[in-house]
């Protein structure tokens, strides 16, 4: 919980009420500090865009590429989720389709498809990655289906910093969509560059050789980068210039944790005349000025910035779809979110004022699609440009039937009261609501103890539900080093399901990953055992008493695989025993260097979580065993 105050400045001779600063009650709370009168500075009285926090934001991601997501630091599910591909898959469908039909129409001022060049899909900020896997996949599908199959897309995932895009480059699951052509990446740096240079294909994104519109997706970006904050009062206006502390004296100005150290306070200072030298940029100031008295209120330039060049590279056609911690509305403003408050959460954050962004692009010839509703968590707004004989009407629909009618932040809401009685949901109920997920592997972990409290009596026919619902769960997943083995989890409930082969496929998976634990062998074992492979179940329940010699579920198993298996295969077990044992220390050694890898990133490898592994619900196994003998 948080607390908010208000204090009183004097800005020649007016009494203003001052922005309200969120001040943390405990150390839990994720909201910077006010300036503490004994903290060193570090800058004093900035202009909010020109502040060092952004410097400072910049260094973190940088030292900590995609450490910043995998640990779970930097909040991204939300805008990479299945669901939000879904819906975003959805607009931009529909934004082809009015671009083809209004290629059919001949009109001058939208040009045909040029289909010797592929329509490019850019996402700005790709963080981890899963947005853009899952988008396309939701995309192709979508697509492979349609009149549109034959139209070429190419997708493209930038970042600022050289070692995300590597990170992505190097990935296997990518691996099939970079070589059939459909995904390419690029170092971008939204603050100030104006075209791309593809890594795999090599091709310029410019104004000059680009021929088709351009597709440009942002997500949890708009609220990372430079603004400006202003106060309006009584028809005045006032910049906030912001001044930076820490409790201590900075030696390292590129320590990636500074941010959570930052103390700010913010100053009014009078605005006379322009303050920017964009027209368009200060008739919007000026607007907000006369109409929002008594109202503080963040200009978002880094955005603005942005859009400007890429409406450039674009040549004028270009659909922007852009989700973030923001709002479009004056109400909004008005119940106080315009306030400069920055979450911390490794990096900061701040609020999007999406009404400003929708005005600029309506005084560059754009058309905007709000929320009409008020969002809580996520505002999806969509930006089109250039001019169709039908004013979008397709990319308007798709737009209305799954962002406005129920989309990503609908979803986000109802999960979180679906949390509070997941427990009394029927199986029925559960897969539902993964189904309507699209197949969420969060939710299928928010799931994952009701699902386990119905395998005690779950007939046949469920079974097979609950089969088909883990098999799409994992298809909707792209692992980025992350603590949690999702592939463990489910290959261990479908061997509780009794679907012993995709159980194996899973658990492969999981040693693949995260490499070989006792719970992982034993479950492997339990899979070959009911597949009556009974030589090749002593072989992995013997690594996993070699992994954990005190694992007694594993011993229990042992000895009755050993009854099970020919004596004949027994001595030629024992032949073999020398070149096994030699592989041991191999093995060993490898593991040791694999723990000391995941302890120097900061991540709890299941290699050295043994208790969660071995201490498996292991119902009915018994029953299983003595039907296998």
């Amino acid at each position: 919980m948080t607390r908010s105050r208000r204090r009183q400045v004097i800005v020649r001779g007016q009494c203003l009420p001052e922005l309200a600063i969120t001040v943390p009650v405990d150390s839990t709370s994720s909201v910077m500090k006010i300036i503490n009168k004994r903290s060193v500075p570090l800058e004093r009285k900035q202009r909010l865009s020109r502040s060092l926090l952004w410097q400072f934001q910049r260094n973190y991601f940088e030292r900590q590429g995609i450490g910043a997501w995998s640990a779970g630091v930097v909040p991204h599910h939300i805008t990479s989720s299945p669901f939000i591909a879904d819906a975003y898959a959805r607009v931009v469908f529909g934004f082809l389709r009015d671009c083809e039909t209004a290629a059919h129409r001949e009109d001058p001022s939208f040009p045909p498809l040029d289909l010797s060049q592929a329509i490019h899909i850019v996402e700005l900020g790709s963080g981890p990655g899963r947005f853009a896997y899952l988008f396309l996949k939701k995309f192709l599908a979508y697509q492979r289906d349609s009149v549109l199959k034959d139209i070429p897309v190419k997708y493209v995932m930038t970042d600022f910093t050289e070692q995300n895009v590597e990170y992505w480059r190097a990935h296997a699951w990518l691996q099939p969509l970079i070589e059939a052509g459909l995904l390419d990446f690029a170092r971008f740096d939204v603050e100030h560059d104006q075209k791309l240079k593809l890594i795999h294909s090599r091709d310029i994104l410019s104004a000059k050789k680009l021929r088709n519109p351009l597709i440009v997706i942002s997500n949890y970006l708009f609220d990372s980068i430079p603004q400006d904050a202003f106060f309006a009062h009584d028809g005045h206006l006032f910049e906030t210039l912001v001044s930076l502390s820490t409790p201590q004296k900075e030696s390292d100005p590129g320590d990636p944790e500074i941010l959570s150290r930052v103390e700010l306070s913010y100053d009014h200072n009078p605005v006379n005349g322009n303050y920017y030298g964009d027209a368009k940029w200060n008739r919007i100031l000026l607007d907000y000025k006369h109409r929002l008295s008594g109202t503080a209120f963040l200009f978002p330039t880094g955005a603005l910035q942005c859009i400007r060049n890429l409406r450039r590279l674009s040549n004028g056609r270009m659909l922007l779809l852009s989700g973030d911690r923001g709002y479009s509305s004056d109400a909004a403003l008005l119940e106080g979110k315009g306030a400069p408050t920055m979450a911390v959460h490794g990096s900061v954050s701040m609020m999007v004022d999406y009404q400003i962004i929708g005005e600029y692009c309506r005084l560059r010839g754009g058309e905007v699609l709000h929320p009409a509703h008020r969002s809580e968590s996520l505002n999806i707004s969509a930006f089109l440009f250039g001019k169709t004989p039908g004013s979008f009407v397709e990319t308007r629909q798709a737009y209305a039937e799954t962002i406005e009618k129920f989309g990503p932040d609908d979803f986000f809401t109802l999960k979180e009261g679906i949390a509070q009685v997941v427990e009394a949901l029927s199986l029925e109920q559960l897969i539902a609501f993964l189904r309507l997920s699209c197949w969420d592997y969060k939710r299928f972990w928010e799931c994952l103890p009701a699902l386990k409290k119905h395998l005690e009596d779950i007939s046949d026919i469920q079974k097979q539900e609950l089969h088909e619902a883990i098999l799409k769960v994992w298809d909707s997943y792209l692992p980025i080093g992350e603590e949690n083995d999702l592939a463990f989890q489910l290959g261990t409930l479908l061997l509780e399901i009794n679907y012993y082969e995709e159980a194996l496929k899973l658990l492969q998976q999981s040693v693949d990953l995260y490499g070989m634990a006792p719970g992982t062998a034993y479950n492997l074992s339990v899979c070959y055992y009911s597949l009556g492979q009974t030589e090749k179940a002593l072989e992995y329940v013997n690594q996993a008493l070699e992994l954990d010699p005190e694992f007694d579920a594993a011993k229990a198993l042992r000895v009755e695989l050993r009854s099970a298996v020919p004596a004949t295969a027994l001595k030629q077990r024992r032949r073999r025993r020398a070149s096994i044992g030699s592989r041991r220390g191999q093995y060993q050694s490898s593991v040791e260097a694999a723990e000391q890898a995941d302890s120097a990133n900061g991540i709890n490898s299941p290699r050295t979580t043994r208790a969660s592994r071995a201490n498996i619900t292991r119902k009915k196994k018994r029953g299983r065993h003595e039907l296998n003998k």
